[in-house]
């Protein structure tokens, strides 16, 4: 399974609940802030929107928000 990949942005509050999250289960993200250029881009591509910040990218899936990513973490790493 490849790394998920965390679109966030360094600074936001909401953002490091999810981080948080993944830091204290051991569970790799992939970080990448949408304050940079490229990031901001894939993000888009993706599909999904800075402004609605944090997504996760796993499995094909584009995922938005904290609870929908914690229970995404959970129920695939910790189940």
């Amino acid at each position: 399974m490849a790394t998920p990949i965390l679109y966030h942005w360094a600074p936001c509050a909401t953002c490091s609940v999810t981080s948080s999250f993944a830091a204290e289960h051991d569970i790799e993200l992939d970080k990448r802030d949408v304050e940079q250029e490229a990031p901001y881009q894939e993000l888009l591509a993706l599909g999904g929107d800075a402004n609605l910040i944090p997504y996760l990218h796993a499995e094909g899936k584009l995922i938005q928000g904290n609870d929908a990513i914690i229970a995404y973490l959970t129920e695939t790493y910790l189940s």
